[in-house]
């Protein structure tokens, strides 16, 4: 992008966290009724409940899942965290980053179902040392004037791991 970068990426922005729960009644109850979230949307996924809440206009800013979902999506059994995410500068950037730690020998996972990221599109999912991921992302969809998201049909279709040269905007 014509700036010289430690790395070929800038982090600007850290979240959404998601998190796994032992009772995810009581975690929405306490993430909006104590914290003041708000909920912007909630799916079934292969019969888990997952659920998505903001505190402004994002899609989402904090995801709770059950903590059955954990083994089925390959994430460390002895911790609640699904993934810390943080937001890069730019699609072109989400692509270097990808580039850049596959080429320092990190794993990359692109096996996670999309349906578990709700408004973010194009997206990879770094292993750290410790075995916890690290989502990357680009863009996050920002809910309308009437607190609604976009309708999931009007959402981008992506396939995981297959990265165009560009991508229009939404």
């Amino acid at each position: 992008d014509g700036i010289l970068l430690a790395r070929p990426f800038k982090i600007t922005k850290i979240g959404p966290v998601r998190l796994f729960c032992e009772d995810v009644a009581a975690a929405i109850a306490f993430y909006r009724d104590t914290l003041g979230f708000i909920e912007t949307e909630s799916i079934d996924y292969k019969g888990h409940h997952c659920v998505f809440l903001r505190n402004n206009t994002e899609h989402h800013s904090m995801a709770l899942y059950p903590i059955g979902l954990r083994k089925e999506i390959g994430c460390r059994n002895d911790s609640q965290l699904f993934a810390f995410a943080v937001r890069l500068a730019n699609y072109q950037q989400l692509k270097n980053a990808v580039s850049f730690f596959r080429e320092q020998g990190c794993e990359v996972r692109e096996d996670i179902p999309p349906e578990l990221y709700p408004g973010i599109d194009y997206t990879a999912f770094v292993v750290d040392p410790d075995g916890q991921l690290i989502q990357l992302y680009a863009t996050m969809e920002q809910v309308g004037w009437d607190g609604k998201p976009r309708p999931p049909d009007q959402r981008r279709k992506v396939t995981p791991g297959v990265w165009p040269d560009a991508v229009e905007p939404t």
